[in-house]
């Protein structure tokens, strides 16, 4: 796959990230659409008509249970039965006080069986309209044949605007012996249902179980469905839902009301939010697309000004590789380049002295492993062990072979503690035979951290360290190497009972770790390359702690992070 150059993949980037921003606005804005849509057309439309439902249910009720009370008034059977004006003006203030009472109120009207109107607060008009009207008589034919149970219709008496009536509850008077009396009707006044509908800002379409249209201030003269006549309505929903009626569209929310005899609709109309969206969408195309204009030119500028950095911190690394570290950028370079060069450089000058400790630390366990002295005692023993024990001097040679081969081997910079441990153990193998047998060690390395990796050639300069400033001629000198993980970390402890340091010694040793890498006493103290490197590599918190007193041994402990060959990939 071809690969873009670095100007063509900051455009590119730069493009992408102006996008994403661009469209994560554009998400936000429908986000607040829909929420808004959520919380004021379906939440508002929802919770006005469960509230509107509640009070109907309620309504209901009580027209039910006290209607019945009312048509069971012996003043009202004494009115019916022929009674004088007493029983006629008690009656009519018993059903003016119910009917004031009432959040929807009624015109109430009451006919004989004759269908004469005995008493009502209809003005006189509507009363004989009302008494005269096939509604009023259709009702009380099916009274007198029904009893006294209750009957609820859509009002269709021939009334004036000003008293029109939505619904009527209508129950028959009976006499003691069950004999049919009269017919009270209650009719809910439209002016009711107008003056609630005010407070709403949906429009509302109440039917009752045959789909006649009780009240509606939706135009419902004609059937949005085109299914039913005049007068009727139903809209085929089973709770809610966006439908479009008489060519507009409306969120509708159904309820079932009044013991399921009233089905009520709320309608909110989705024109304004409809053309609210699409002016939005409109607008915001437009500025997008002049966006994307002034973008291009942006990206442009920018490419043009980093790509140009890019190539001046370029020259620097270049410099930098060729060993110039006097190098600097120029002062128009950004502050985030001046610093990224600078660390850069910061790390070139690590690394470099890193590589030089290294080397030197190496070369330093070549010339202590040829040294000739020691070299010379190491033949020396193995010509004696020939004659007396052939095994014992082939095993030195193969130690002493083992030894060389892993201290000229370059290949790998850290080793696991096992590979340094089996070099160590040869190293002491012919220390311990140098010293006449005046050496005795041991180690304790937890089974779980040999594999951990360790820096090739760490622990050899403690340990000769250990043997060369703390033998005492004539006096076995006795060595230990503990292992043990603290967290992330884990802590190697190398302990003689030797020669001891010198109160003021141990202030120098310590004093030179904090000296650099040309200081001429630097070059005297092994331990000083051991603590470098482990600072170089690790951090300043790792390194070595140095515990000695005069004449009684030697402990130092050192630190390192717990590493292993997962973490170095």
């Amino acid at each position: 796959m071809k690969r873009l150059k670095f100007r063509e993949q900051l455009g590119h980037s730069f493009m992408i990230y102006v996008s994403i921003i661009i469209g994560v606005i554009l998400l936000l804005y429908l986000g607040g659409f829909l929420i808004n849509f959520r919380l004021v057309i379906i939440g508002d439309n929802r919770v006005n008509n469960l509230a509107m439902s509640q009070v109907l249910e309620d309504q209901f009720e009580i027209y039910e249970r006290e209607g019945l009370e009312l048509s069971s008034l012996p003043e009202m059977k004494q009115l019916l039965s022929g009674s004088g004006e007493k029983e006629r003006a008690e009656v009519n203030r018993i059903l003016y006080d119910f009917a004031n009472k009432q959040d929807f109120k009624p015109y109430f009207a009451l006919l004989d069986k004759d269908k004469n109107m005995v008493c009502s607060n209809f003005r006189e008009v509507n009363q004989s309209s009302f008494a005269s009207s096939p509604f009023a008589g259709s009702v009380i034919s099916r009274l007198k044949s029904g009893g006294g149970k209750l009957l609820c219709f859509v009002c269709s008496a021939p009334l004036t605007s000003d008293q029109d009536c939505c619904y009527s509850f209508c129950r028959g008077v009976m006499d003691d012996n069950g004999n049919f009396l009269g017919c009270l009707f209650l009719n809910l006044r439209q002016e009711a249902f107008i003056d609630y509908s005010r407070e709403l800002s949906q429009q509302i379409l109440l039917t009752d179980t045959y789909n006649n249209i009780v009240f509606s201030t939706f135009d419902a003269q004609k059937d949005p469905m085109d299914k039913l006549p005049s007068g009727k309505c139903k809209i085929d929903l089973n709770t809610s839902g966006i439908m479009k009626l008489s060519d507009s569209w409306y969120y509708v929310y159904k309820s079932t009301t009044a013991k399921g005899n009233l089905t009520l609709y709320t309608l909110t109309s989705l024109e304004m939010q409809a053309k609210a969206l699409w002016s939005s969408i409109s607008f915001i195309i437009l500025m997008l697309l002049i966006l994307m204009l002034i973008v291009n030119f942006l990206t442009r500028a920018f490419v043009k000004r980093n790509a140009s950095e890019l190539g001046e911190l370029t020259v620097a690394v270049e410099a930098l590789n060729n060993n110039n570290m006097h190098h600097e950028l120029s002062p128009q370079a950004s502050e985030e380049t001046q610093e990224f060069y600078q660390r850069f450089k910061k790390l070139v000058m690590h690394n470099n002295e890193l590589l030089e400790r290294r080397r030197l630390m190496e070369v330093q366990q070549l010339e202590e492993q040829f040294n000739p002295h020691f070299v010379f005692n190491v033949m020396e023993t193995v010509r004696y062990q020939i004659e007396e024990a052939p095994e014992a001097a082939s095993d030195m040679l193969l130690s002493f072979a083992n030894l060389m081969r892993y201290s000229i081997d370059h290949h790998e910079a850290k080793v696991s503690i096992e590979t340094d441990i089996q070099y160590v153990n040869d190293y002491l193998l012919l220390q311990k035979i140098r010293y006449n047998n005046l050496l005795r060690y041991e180690f304790h390395i937890p089974d779980e951290l040999l594999e951990c990796k360790i820096p090739k050639l760490m622990l050899q300069p403690i340990i000769e360290n250990s043997i060369k400033h703390g033998y005492i001629p004539g006096q076995m000198l006795e060595l230990s190497v503990n292992l043990e993980q603290s967290g992330d970390d884990m802590r190697f402890t190398i302990k003689d009972n030797g020669a001891g340091i010198s109160e003021e010694r141990l202030k120098a040793i310590n004093e030179s770790f904090t000296l650099n890498l040309n200081s001429g006493f630097v070059h005297h103290i092994g331990l000083y390359n051991v603590q470098k490197m482990l600072s170089l590599l690790y951090g300043g918190k790792y390194g070595l702690k140095i515990d000695s007193e005069l004449g009684e041994g030697t402990c130092v402990v050192l630190t390192m992070p717990c590493e292993t060959e997962e973490e170095l990939c």
